[in-house]
């Protein structure tokens, strides 16, 4: 095969016995493994991250070969898989990888994949985390990269071994800035400097750590509105850093009861009780030492609870997710391991909270996803737009495993929820929801990363027997927040700081009903370009009046006019004030009343 080609890879389902299962009948296998033919190729991998780097839409894939570079050997190539809509392509040469890392003096390997808006231009970048070295790849928008490493200012280190890289804006400035993992040196820091260059500020923010890190994981733990980080190390103690208004860090491990003495790999956050704490779960890779599941509380700290839970046992453990796997409203858990001779099947750990039980149950047979390889990185996405959370790992000895998820239980819904910053870095990285409906509440963080990788993808909602949310409230790293009611499941929306759901209007009474005169009003698309048009759709007659607004509440528009009933109206605004002078981009707010009701939303006008 010419690696010098596009390679188109088909999706070959493997299916399998269905299984009842006694402690839910509803369900049978939650999981199928199928194959993806070019990624069937590599067999020694560690990292693996998605993005939608293409804007098409769905997630594509970048999986990591571990060896270093060899044009010749396929198992050396470090792939870009392009999502086509529920099967993939091998984009890696057209894409600008066909040339890779071949070495450093601390080790040629390949390692980690972070998937970073760092320009804030919409379009996901990408850093790549080697022994020896580290690579920063632009997106030109146009479905290719470019090695921007020496002029990022990223300041190579070949004595490092690279293993793991964070985006994250711990100071607030609206800008993604790089923690740089390394396994035998002190990690880095690099802020953001906003226009295309990074400076270290290790040793100004004193998170220059030692502890051999494989990952580490943001969490704003004591609600402060500055994100903080837990350093997870191998052969040295896992330690958590306290924010002090985005200047330095103050480590504070023991005092928030995060104290890990294993040999820490792997980790993520998730809320598995559902009482409005995040919570963290760490691997650990010795079997006596068991993975400490950190319970958030309201004080702000963490209590272990690993034990109670059910899930200490993760055997020789690396990448972990917490993940709704069959949408019934509580997380599950999800570990891969094993190292060497030291084989063992990786775990599927179910919660049982939906099922009346305040605990996990081992359902590692039962879901399918149990695969006996040494798993290194894993990662949960809906490869396929159909609303549930598949799961790809990779292996250190065969084959990367790639599971469908067989969908959700019957009667439960969705909602997956893509977010786009405006004054927050565009990755929205930093992000708390909170999603509400028959007085049950879910609460989300959104932040990508994991252990050898970093992704950008939907937040993602089991609802149980939820249809329509009573409300979504999200918090955007600023500490801004805006609330979206009555949102309906089982859909996937993209949500604008500032805008609300694009292409539908986030107005203080969307949708009203006066008696049995029900009122709908709309206005889209939402950004717009051109012009936005406005539609109501009722069954009274009045005079309706069409206002927009500056922010700084100067009136640029309006227009008024008379309706009958039974009458579907519809009205436009093109940017212009009623002098037809052209008032730029930005975000304006509009008001339209008929009669005595009224609404009010948001709109983003970008010329």
């Amino acid at each position: 095969m010419k690696y010098s080609n596009i390679v188109t890879t088909f999706i070959h389902t493997i299916w399998m016995v269905c299984l009842i299962l006694p402690i839910s009948p509803s369900i049978a296998q939650i999981f199928h493994e199928v194959e993806i033919r070019d990624i069937a190729k590599m067999q020694i991998n560690y990292g693996n991250a998605v993005a939608d780097y293409d804007l098409d839409g769905d997630l594509d894939v970048f999986i990591v070969a571990y060896n270093p570079f060899d044009a010749k050997d396929p198992q050396t190539w470090s792939r870009l898989m392009e999502n086509k809509g529920g099967w993939f392509e091998d984009v890696t040469v057209d894409a600008g990888f066909g040339t890779q890392y071949t070495g450093g003096t601390a080790g040629d390997n390949k390692i980690g994949a972070s998937w970073g808006d760092y320009d804030n231009d919409g379009y996901p970048d990408l850093f790549l985390a080697h022994g020896g070295g580290t690579q920063l790849y632009q997106n030109n928008g146009n479905k290719t990269f470019s090695d921007v490493s020496a002029s990022s200012n990223i300041t190579p280190c070949k004595v490092c071994v690279n293993t793991s890289a964070l985006w994250w804006d711990y100071d607030n400035d609206g800008d993604l800035d790089l923690y740089i993992s390394d396994y035998q040196n002190p990690n880095r820091l690099f802020n953001n400097q906003g226009d295309g260059t990074f400076k270290d500020l290790s040793l100004v923010t004193k998170l220059d750590d030692a502890g051999g890190t494989w990952c580490s994981i943001p969490i704003d733990a004591n609600n402060d509105g500055w994100l903080d980080l837990y350093v997870v190390n191998d052969y040295g103690h896992s330690r958590f850093y306290i924010n002090e208004d985005g200047n330095s860090f103050r480590e504070a491990t023991t005092a928030y009861g995060l104290k890990n003495t294993g040999n820490a790999m792997g980790a993520t956050i998730g809320d598995y009780n559902n009482d409005g704490h995040l919570d963290i779960y760490i691997t650990n890779i010795a079997e006596f030492q068991s993975n400490p599941l950190f319970a958030g509380k309201a004080s702000g700290g963490f209590e272990e609870r690993a034990l109670e839970e059910g899930v200490e046992n993760g055997h020789w453990a690396w990448g972990t997710h917490f993940f709704d796997a069959d949408h019934d409203g509580d997380e599950d858990l999800y570990v891969v391991n094993g190292w060497g001779n030291l084989v063992y099947h990786n775990k599927f750990f179910k919660n049982l909270r939906s099922e009346g039980e305040d605990r996990y149950e081992d359902w590692s047979d039962i879901a399918a996803c149990d695969g006996e390889a040494n798993g290194m990185s894993t990662e949960v996405f809906d490869y396929d737009n159909d609303g549930d959370l598949d799961i790809l790992v990779s292996n250190t000895d065969n084959k990367p495993y790639f599971y469908r998820n067989a969908g959700q239980a019957p009667g439960t819904n969705w909602l997956q929820v893509d977010l786009e910053g405006t004054v927050s870095n565009r990755d929205a990285i930093g992000t708390r929801l909170v999603a509400a409906a028959n007085g049950k509440f879910w609460h989300r963080f959104h932040h990508g990363a994991g252990i050898m990788a970093q992704s950008i993808k939907p937040v993602h909602f089991g609802l149980g027997g939820a249809d329509i949310l009573d409300s979504l409230l999200i918090t955007w790293p600023n500490g801004d927040w805006e609330t979206i009611y009555d949102l309906k499941a089982n859909q996937k929306v993209t949500i604008i700081e500032g805008v609300g759901v694009s292409g539908i209007v986030t107005a203080l009474d969307p949708q009203h009903g006066i008696g049995d005169q029900p009122v709908s009003v709309a206005a889209y698309p939402n950004p717009f370009h051109e012009s936005v048009e406005f539609e109501v759709n009722t069954r009274r007659s009045g005079s309706l009046h069409l206002q927009v607004y500056s922010l700084q509440g100067q009136k640029i528009f309006e227009l008024q006019t008379n309706i009958a009933n039974h009458t579907y109206w519809r009205g436009s605004w093109n940017g212009e004030d009623m002098m037809g002078k052209n008032q730029g981009a930005g975000m304006y707010i509009f008001h339209i009343a008929l009669n005595d009701e009224r609404w009010s939303g948001k709109l983003l006008y970008q010329p």
